[in-house]
């Protein structure tokens, strides 16, 4: 007779949540993790693998959790000032539009997002916030740079009360040209966290931006590495030759075109 037939293998043990330390260090070993296993930064929390979305989730709320606010204008903006590189949000239109809005068409991916706090002299024209992202750009088949300037604000946010930023950016380029029509709409926040290598932005609606702290030259070469970045021109039908594209934006592309094909048709 036959044998008989090998009895199906035990079921996975479900794994056990991850434990990291609710500091600074934990959130950016989460952040290499997320960069070992294949993604890259700034990422959208939401389409990394659900062990790490989860970690970093919880990581961030015990952060927020036990960090104290600073309750005085010049206690915010002293740590403030500076470089910052964005490693990851929960907001999927600052994932995909970035903080200059120049990667919201589809054809366009941020690759990299860095912000620039200010302390100019009373009366000085020179711009308090700067932010700078390297854009992969499908149409021009090429990585191009895009800025936005203004000034920052502090004082209490009439959404919550609690002492905050708001981010006024009133002019922006994009690969050297000004685009007027595409200045983003005021950003307001308060710091869930902000520390010496890491700042963590809540904003009104309850996204969550995760900064990491660096310097003007560490931020010089990566966008020049960023800029080499070779990237593939779309065709008309919206294909590439070689589609790298995070797998979140990819994601998000698909959800847009959705969105305008529901647009064309009337179809609700």
């Amino acid at each position: 007779p036959p044998p008989p037939p090998s009895p199906p293998p035990p079921a996975a043990a479900p794994r056990a949540a991850r434990e990291v330390p609710a500091t600074a260090e934990g959130v950016l070993s989460l952040v290499e993790e997320v960069v070992e296993r294949g993604g890259s930064v700034p990422f959208l929390v939401e389409y990394v693998e659900p062990e790490l979305a989860s970690a970093l989730t919880q990581t961030l709320e015990q952060l927020e959790g036990g960090f104290r606010a600073p309750s005085a204008e010049e206690e915010l903006r002293a740590p403030l000032l500076g470089f910052w590189k964005l490693l990851f949000t929960t907001s999927s239109s600052r994932a995909a539009s970035g903080g200059t809005g120049c990667g919201k068409p589809p054809a366009r991916t941020v690759l990299g997002s860095y912000q620039t706090f200010l302390s100019p002299p009373e009366g000085s024209e020179t711009p308090s916030l700067q932010t700078v992202e390297v854009v992969a750009d499908g149409e021009a088949g090429k990585a191009l740079l895009a800025a936005a300037k203004g000034d920052y604000y502090l004082g209490t946010l009439a959404s919550s009360g609690a002492l905050g930023v708001v981010e006024d950016h009133t002019r922006v380029e994009y690969d050297g040209a000004a685009r007027f029509e595409a200045q983003p709409p005021p950003c307001r926040w308060s710091a869930a966290f902000v520390g010496d290598t890491l700042r963590v932005s809540r904003e009104e609606n309850g996204a969550l931006s995760v900064y990491a702290k660096t310097e003007n030259g560490a931020v010089q070469e990566e966008i020049a590495k960023l800029l080499a970045t070779p990237i593939a021109v779309e065709d008309e039908a919206g294909g590439q030759g070689v589609d790298d594209r995070p797998m979140w934006q990819k994601r998000l592309d698909e959800e847009r075109r959705a969105d305008d094909d529901r647009l064309e048709s009337g179809i609700p």
